[in-house]
């Protein structure tokens, strides 16, 4: 339960009589959601400071109210449910990210080292997408994180900051540009997997990785308001939220891919399920992440809920010092997907969200036990058979992407489109 508590101490008078404490009420956190415009109202009226945030198509309502204000909601019979916003600490999955600056960033003369964090890159074959000119250009993603460096020389296209008393979407931990540079980077040294994708920040967590389900429903809404076609949610929270889910789904009913981290909380052994949430919810794509040698990475969450693996250890990416820096974590395998998501959206305009999931599934490279399983889901991810002569996906789709790579058919920003139904290829 969320709640403050606020107590307000007078001054001592001349006569030195003892100090009265006035203990106000607590104040709660809440998200409702309501059958109709009675709700609502009743809502606004018990709406403490006048904070408060009404979602997008859809009946529910984040506020602050009181006690006195719970009691009357909860009387109403126009108010379908309470739900009470919770706060959380060191929510990025990231094995070694606590601030930027106590990690140190590798070196730009580490030419060595540069190299073996660009393993990932290449694992994945990167390069097959950059070959056939396809590198993201055109889509929209919301990375909800601790926000996105000015100084990165990512491509930011805008943003905002959820994050209660903190107007800027300026990265001030380090995890949300590490996640971003993965996905976006354009350095000399090494490129993102979708670098010229429109990247967005959306600053969810604070400067020590906290959040709340409040700043994350609220950077939802923002992503599905500015019809991104991709978020990327490389953190993890310990318990269901059912306003949380509500926006999930929003989000696939536009067409929106959600890519969300496996989390980090992992037995060595693989054993047991021990993904959190949002990597449980059936609305996103829950990535795990694997080492350089493509065995599970010991810390990768596990689970039936697993879908895909990506590179997770010793991968390089940017910094907030603006040089660059190698971490693990399945917060660094989600972007590797959310990326590809990108590029095979550019690639393939044609193709709707689900078309494109199966696709990722079809075409990744099976490791552990044969077909899908709690460690690897399906597998790698791989640009291998999902570009060029090996795809998977009809080449009569893969026509209309390099009529739109020549500018004669423009790139889908929703991905509502169905692929052709002479392929014959999706279900």
């Amino acid at each position: 339960m969320t709640f403050s508590n606020r107590s307000e101490q007078t001054n001592k008078n001349s006569t030195n009589e003892p100090t009265s404490i006035v203990q106000s009420k607590p104040v709660f956190s809440i998200f409702i959601q309501y059958a109709d415009q009675s709700g609502e109202r009743e809502a606004l009226n018990v709406t403490h400071d006048l904070d408060y945030h009404i979602y997008w198509e859809t009946n529910m309502m984040s506020l602050r109210t009181n006690a006195d204000g719970l009691a009357k909601l909860s009387r109403h019979d126009s108010i379908l449910s309470i739900e009470l916003s919770k706060d959380y600490k060191s929510l990025p999955q990231s094995t070694t990210f606590s601030n930027d600056r106590n990690a140190p960033a590798v070196p730009v003369s580490s030419a060595s080292k540069l190299k073996q964090g660009q393993w990932g890159y290449s694992a994945i074959q990167a390069s097959a997408a950059v070959r056939a000119g396809f590198t993201g250009k055109g889509i929209k993603i919301a990375v909800l994180d601790t926000g996105v460096s000015e100084k990165s020389a990512l491509n930011i296209s805008g943003g905002v900051s959820t994050v209660d008393g903190v107007s800027s979407y300026e990265d001030d931990n380090g995890h949300g540009t590490f996640v971003a540079g993965i996905i976006g980077a354009k350095s000399k040294a090494y490129k993102g997997i979708a670098p010229d994708a429109s990247i967005y920040a959306v600053k969810v967590m604070d400067k020590d990785g906290n959040g709340s389900t409040e700043s994350l429903a609220k950077g939802l809404d923002w992503a599905i308001r500015q019809r991104m076609d991709i978020i990327n949610l490389s953190l993890s929270f310990p318990q269901n939220s059912p306003a949380i889910d509500a926006l999930l789904e929003k989000a696939a009913a536009k067409g929106i891919t959600v890519i969300v981290a496996a989390g980090n909380s992992g037995n060595s052994d693989g054993s047991g399920n021990t993904l959190a949430f949002p990597a449980k919810s059936p609305e996103t794509i829950t990535v795990a992440a694997v080492d350089s040698d493509l065995k599970r990475a010991a810390f990768s969450g596990t689970g039936d809920e697993v879908e895909l693996s990506a590179p997770g250890v010793g991968v390089v990416s940017s910094s907030l010092s603006g040089k660059y820096k190698l971490s693990d974590g399945t917060s660094a395998a989600a972007p590797f997907v959310s990326g590809m998501v990108a590029v095979l959206k550019q690639a393939y305009p044609n193709l709707s969200a689900d078309q494109i999931r199966t696709s990722l599934q079809r075409g990744a490279i099976d490791l552990g036990p044969r077909g899908r399983d709690p460690q690897y889901g399906y597998g790698m991810v791989s640009f291998e058979r999902l570009i060029g002569k090996n795809s998977v996906i009809p080449n009569t789709t893969y026509a209309d992407a390099q009529s739109a790579s020549s500018g004669t058919t423009s790139a889908s920003g929703s991905g509502s489109q169905k692929a052709s139904a002479e392929s014959g290829t999706f279900r």
